[in-house]
């Protein structure tokens, strides 16, 4: 069977046995679960990647997931690109814990998944610094003080958290090849429209998630893919946002029920 859930970062405490047993369904070997972007297994080379590494590999599930926009995307890459179930991906640990890349179809248990990770940071109000700049103190200092949160290049954010115009033109000659038709819809972040009614719903009046080449090129596969259910993370919520749509965030859901 084949299971979603959402954003890990790094804390996999839903996946202990503890947790596992509360659930109503039993995760086996040839089970897969679905990570919709920010696992954050791949950050840091410590011996806390060693430990989780391990940890997550004795697990009795396949571990699969679509980049976020909290990746390491260097220590990403230093992974080779491989084909597996009809897609690119890259075994971080050969067949069982597998990133799904962008712009993929991929076919399991008689389902196809079109499969597109990143999305843009919010967290970066007290700017994005670079290590390498003369003003790097100074520009941290000012961050610290303004209080609000700042991230660095290459150590807590990394620019390939929004795709490559080559990545999305691969993405769109797939499902061009495939008569823009798939099952499924795995991503981590959503639409232009969407991501309006996901607003519209908190109410709060104030915009909270800005447009960027990513939700605009998901603003146009809307207009023309046909799919079953889209599902993504990222928002921090368990939702279902209307009949098509699912943000996940800490359920685990099985794909059965939305067939």
């Amino acid at each position: 069977m084949i299971y979603i859930t959402g954003d890990c970062h790094g804390n996999f405490g839903r996946f202990t046995k503890h947790q596992r047993i509360k659930l109503p369904f039993s995760l086996g070997e040839n089970d897969y679960v679905i990570v919709c972007g920010d696992l954050g297994l791949l950050w840091v080379k410590d011996k806390e990647f060693e430990y989780n590494l391990k940890w997550l590999s004795r697990l009795p599930f396949t571990l699969l997931w679509v980049q976020g926009n909290h990746e390491n995307y260097n220590m990403i890459a230093e992974y080779p690109l491989e084909q597996w179930h009809g897609g690119r991906v890259r075994h971080i640990v050969r067949d069982k814990i597998i990133l799904l890349e962008r712009g993929q179809i991929f076919h399991m248990e008689g389902k196809s998944f079109f499969t597109f990770g990143g999305a843009s940071s919010h967290d970066i109000e007290g700017g994005i610094l670079d290590r390498n700049s003369p003003d790097f103190r100074k520009n941290k200092k000012r961050a610290v003080q303004s209080g609000l949160p700042y991230r660095i290049r290459n150590e807590s954010w990394w620019e390939q958290e929004l795709p490559a115009e080559a990545e999305m033109q691969e993405g769109t000659a797939n499902l061009s090849g495939a008569g823009f038709c798939v099952d499924y819809v795995i991503s981590h972040c959503l639409s232009n429209g969407m991501q309006d009614k996901l607003e519209r719903y908190y109410g709060s009046g104030a915009r909270l998630y800005d447009q960027d080449i990513l939700t605009n090129y998901f603003e146009e596969l809307e207009k023309k893919l046909q799919y079953n259910v889209w599902f993504c993370g990222h928002y921090h919520i368990d939702l279902k946002l209307d009949e098509k749509h699912t943000i996940l965030y800490k359920d685990i859901v099985c794909l059965a029920d939305f067939q």
